[in-house]
């Protein structure tokens, strides 16, 4: 079955006890046959047709090591597992979904399986994939019957909050995928795709999330790494691989009309590192920061001078691909024409 046929969306939901929608694409209405607006506010817990339904929450809780501490959570770590999400007729259909935590929200991608035979899965059991590719097979219900146990025995673990703040500020970003009908245009290298969502911003750079609705995101970043991004864009969207890029955006960008502009001399730049991917219905971007430096020096022409961020000892070039995390079809998406922004 091709991907057109099959279906496939992606969303966003909060991370907390309540797992209510904020987001779907227009993919869940051949994924599942439910318009967006049925599942937009609903509880994840509504749609996952599975007796361990409840677990579905441990897989972004931290949960404490075996010295009593909580799990460390600044990695940017990807999950990717089966489910059986339930359609409009009642029914159960087969899913690969791939999700990604950024503090009180996660971001997910959904392929659905209806030529799949229903199964009951009595343990949820995921696959989580870290930044450098390494992966982990996790018992997710296990480590829920193991933190429940913990709760009965342990006071400290008692006050364990459901999410906590990462020590590394992250920020997460969903842009337009500029590409779905059209070739990227020479304008494209000047606006850049519109941001359609984003949380946390402020964490890593002097703008509130409010303020960037619709906003460029290119006019995030700084002038010397704006080639270097526009590419970095270009090859998210032509493949469907999830890839790694480190680049800097400006500390204070100018985003509010009126606002005192900072100039690039005195711009201060925050260097991030990016974990991205790809759908025909928009481009999936988690940043992390790793730190903030001086403005570069310009060259004999005028341009700054572009920074070397040395990739890690383990090399750059590692993308893990959407072929064998989303499904065996890297077109699995139904197109959208154009993003609607969430209230």
């Amino acid at each position: 079955m091709d991907g057109a046929s099959r279906g496939s969306f992606l969303g966003l939901h909060t991370r907390d006890p309540s797992l209510n929608v904020l987001y779907v694409s227009n993919g869940c209405r051949t994924a599942l046959g439910f318009e967006p607006s049925h599942i937009i506010g609903a509880q994840v817990y509504d749609f996952v047709y599975e007796q361990n339904a409840g677990d579905y929450m441990g897989i972004y809780k931290r949960h404490p090591t075996v010295d009593g501490e909580l799990e460390d959570e600044d990695d940017a770590d990807v999950y990717c597992w089966f489910t059986n999400l339930k359609n409009a007729a009642g029914g159960a259909v087969l899913h690969k979904l791939v999700s990604m935590k950024i503090d009180d929200i996660v971001i997910f991608m959904c392929a659905a399986y209806p030529e799949a035979t229903y199964q009951i899965h009595n343990e949820l059991k995921v696959q989580k994939i870290d930044s450098k590719g390494v992966k982990e097979d996790l018992n997710v219900t296990q480590k829920m019957k193991s933190a429940r146990h913990k709760r009965g025995t342990s006071h400290e673990y008692n006050s364990a909050l459901y999410r906590t703040r990462n020590r590394q500020a992250k920020a997460a970003f969903i842009l337009e995928n500029h590409c779905t009908h059209t070739e990227i245009s020479p304008d494209f290298r000047v606006t850049g795709p519109l941001i359609a969502y984003c949380t946390n911003t402020n964490r890593i750079i002097e703008a509130d999330t409010s303020d960037l609705a619709s906003y460029p995101f290119l006019k995030l970043v700084a002038p010397e790494d704006l080639l270097h991004v526009t590419k970095f864009y270009e090859r998210l969207v032509e493949s469907t691989d999830v890839q790694f890029e480190r680049f800097s955006l400006l500390y204070q960008p100018h985003v509010i009309s009126g606002d005192i502009v900072i100039s690039e001399e005195d711009n201060r730049r925050v260097v991030v590192e990016c974990l991205g991917s790809a759908v025909k219905d928009g481009v999936v971007l988690l940043l992390r920061k790793l730190c903030i430096a001086p403005p570069p020096k310009r060259d004999t022409m005028g341009n700054f001078i572009r920074a070397s961020i040395a990739p890690d000892s383990e090399g750059d070039d590692g993308g893990l691909s959407l072929f064998d995390l989303l499904s065996d079809d890297p077109n699995t998406t139904d197109a959208r024409d154009s993003w609607t922004l969430m209230d």
